[in-house]
């Protein structure tokens, strides 16, 4: 970063910083509330996971971007040689720059989220040539300044997010009387309106809908300075509302399904057993690959 910027990455900026002079290779354990895992290649940011956050996967199938069947056959047939990506292009489910969009957005938003939520210590993990990567990752990556300029602009609304008692642990729910309000067709806005029923947070609003959670609590802080939505302060659920999935599981409370997947969806394991027979081992949500040797002099200009 450089002077004068401000450093709101904290810790975090501080090894990326390092990293990017070293072009380190490897991981960067977040441990924090909840924390998370930066994903680094030749000293740039390819990917960054959080449970406070959607990834990739919940951006493309919750939105509806991608359809479960969709993303099983690609999953299925480029995952274990680490094309995954090439699979949903080639076969038209999204395209590349949609895809490396989406991707991107993952990025900000879980490295904004581990910051909102706050960091309180760091753990790099070196790799070497057959170090971790992510199954979506964006490459080359994303620098250090670029990672602390977006995360700043980010940081900017949540003074005023506070003026309105609006954190990420609040469960805002429509006002007791009803208040006009011009929706329009704007999908976002009447989506954040009908799933915010008192048992969820911000987070969990963001899950369910597929969307980032800074756009949601962007959302819901504009739809409570109009009064199209009340907050209860406290962070504790309106009494006799229970943490439970809604029948049906549509709108089931995304504690309790993602990020994790349900065991058997993607069929990976048909693919992955082992030559002797049984079951493979569960593939993690964000599969890991080989890391390429790690490359000498410029690694290149940022992705996005």
């Amino acid at each position: 970063m450089t002077t004068g910027e401000p450093e709101v990455l904290g810790e975090i900026g501080t090894f990326l910083l390092r990293f990017s002079r070293e072009e380190f290779s490897g991981v960067l354990r977040v441990e924090g509330g909840p924390g998370g895992t930066l994903w680094i290649r030749n000293g740039l940011v390819v990917a960054a996971a959080t449970p406070a956050a959607p990834g990739p996967e919940s951006l493309l199938l919750r939105s509806g971007r991608v359809s479960e069947k969709e993303w099983t056959d690609a999953y299925a047939a480029g995952a274990p040689s680490d094309r995954l990506a090439a699979e949903l292009a080639g076969r038209g489910v999204v395209g590349e720059a949609g895809l490396e969009a989406v991707c991107m957005a993952a990025l900000f938003d879980a490295v904004f989220a581990m910051t909102l939520y706050g960091v309180e210590s760091c753990v790099a993990e070196p790799a070497g040539p057959g170090g971790p990567l992510p199954l979506l990752p964006i490459l080359p990556g994303v620098g250090p300044e670029r990672l602390a300029r977006e995360t700043a602009r980010r940081m900017e609304h949540v003074a005023a997010w506070r003026r309105l008692d609006l954190s990420m642990r609040v469960r805002p729910v429509p006002p007791a009387v009803p208040v006009p309000t011009m929706l329009g067709s704007d999908r976002t806005r009447r989506a954040v309106l009908e799933r915010a029923n008192g048992r969820r947070t911000p987070r969990d609003i963001a899950f369910v809908l597929g969307k980032g959670l800074f756009a949601v609590m962007s959302e819901i802080a504009r739809m409570v300075e109009e009064g199209a939505l009340d907050l209860d302060g406290s962070g504790a659920a309106p009494s006799g509302a229970a943490l439970v999935p809604e029948p049906g599981g549509k709108d089931e409370d995304p504690a309790a399904r993602l990020p994790r997947r349900r065991p058997g969806t993607s069929r990976i394991n048909e693919v992955l057993a082992p030559v002797g027979g049984g079951p493979a081992p569960p593939r993690p949500l964000l599969a890991l690959r080989s890391l390429p040797p790690q490359e000498t002099g410029d690694p290149g200009p940022e992705g996005g």
